[in-house]
């Protein structure tokens, strides 16, 4: 009785928050433990990223001494590899004694040889899995990483069994046609399930300095591809209804048809899929440099290197949000992630 009327509790008060542009609670903050990376991603730069001026440890600590003053209930590990960082276990433990729930996002090539601390820290784990096999793998992620993801995720399994575990995969010109080996695989490694976006080709994030680059938009699929991308889906639909139905798949086939309508708009071939998102107001992004972000693609708006998290949170934040409409601000309009909290879908259970 009391989880399911804390569940109501949290949703009314992001209700209320929206409303009233107020940070009542924070279902999430997702924060990057490192810029580095030691995959080399195609879609991605933080591999280019030295990681110099990521937060030492002890900066860390004031930011992890804001979850309980600002109600955090999960905080998502990200990076960069975040599995790079020698003072994971320690950066988790913070996080976690401070009332928060841990989620860690990783390409999981180092989760073999820190399986234990990861076993020991996190509540669930989200492996980045962009090839169906071995030299997909590499030609999109750039190391030959697929079979040190496999061990990693058996010992892992090894370690903590219930641990929930789900897999993430990037769709664009190089893998799409890969959508069910794709889950496939992910069938094969063990994994609870799989979901699918598209790739961010145009925004400031993951690193970039040169958004729209050409070396991002040799990811953008042909006309060709998006009608192939169909067909795919479409029969997808018809050979894995059992996959949708389970919820193995993560999104429903209408939502993954949302992907190719999103690069076709990319394409200036139609409309952007509409986008209903509250991200801005139930969570925000620290980046490894202290930089904070209302979201992934937002620009951003604060350093906890300049001023404290709580009052990023409770006073540029809501100042951003005052100047934003989602429906019709370029950066909500080609977003490949919005994420909308509510009752039906909540990041706190």
């Amino acid at each position: 009785m009391m989880s399911f009327l804390s569940t109501v509790a949290t949703a009314a008060a992001c209700r209320v928050g929206e409303l009233t542009n107020q940070n009542l609670v924070m279902p999430l903050l997702v924060f990057y433990l490192t810029s580095r990376c030691n995959s080399r991603c195609l879609s991605c730069d933080w591999w280019r990223s030295t990681g110099a001026d990521d937060l030492s440890y002890e900066e860390i600590v004031e930011v992890a001494r804001a979850v309980p003053a600002l109600r955090i209930r999960w905080v998502l590990l990200s990076g960069g590899e975040p599995l790079l960082r020698p003072d994971f276990g320690r950066i988790a433990a913070l996080f976690g004694g401070q009332g928060a729930h841990l989620e860690l996002a990783t390409s999981g090539v180092l989760l073999e040889r820190r399986a234990e601390a990861v076993a020991a820290s996190v509540d669930r784990v989200t492996v980045s899995l962009d090839g169906a096999g071995a030299a997909s793998y590499h030609a999109v992620r750039g190391i030959d990483g697929l079979g040190a993801l496999e061990a990693g995720l058996a010992r892992l399994r090894a370690l903590a069994p219930r641990l929930p575990v789900a897999a993430r995969a990037t769709l664009h010109a190089k893998n799409f046609h890969e959508l069910p080996d794709l889950v496939a695989t992910a069938r094969r490694l063990g994994v609870d399930g799989i979901s699918f976006l598209a790739a961010d080709l145009s925004s400031s994030a993951f690193g970039r300095t040169d958004a729209g680059s050409s070396a991002a938009l040799a990811l953008l699929p042909g006309a060709a591809d998006l009608d192939a991308l169909d067909a795919i889906i479409d029969r997808t639909e018809r050979d894995l209804a059992h996959e949708f139905d389970s919820g193995f798949i993560a999104e429903t086939p209408d939502k993954l048809r949302r992907i190719p309508r999103y690069y076709r708009a990319l394409r200036g071939e139609g409309p952007f899929p509409p986008v209903s998102c509250n991200a801005p107001w139930v969570s925000a992004v620290v980046e490894a440099n202290g930089a904070v972000r209302p979201c992934f693609f937002h620009d951003p708006i604060g350093n906890v290197r300049e001023k404290p998290l709580p009052s990023i949170i409770h006073n540029d934040l809501p100042r951003f949000r005052r100047g934003l409409v989602v429906t019709t601000d370029p950066v909500c309009r080609r977003c490949v992630c919005s994420l909308k909290v509510g009752m039906r879908s909540r990041l706190w259970t």
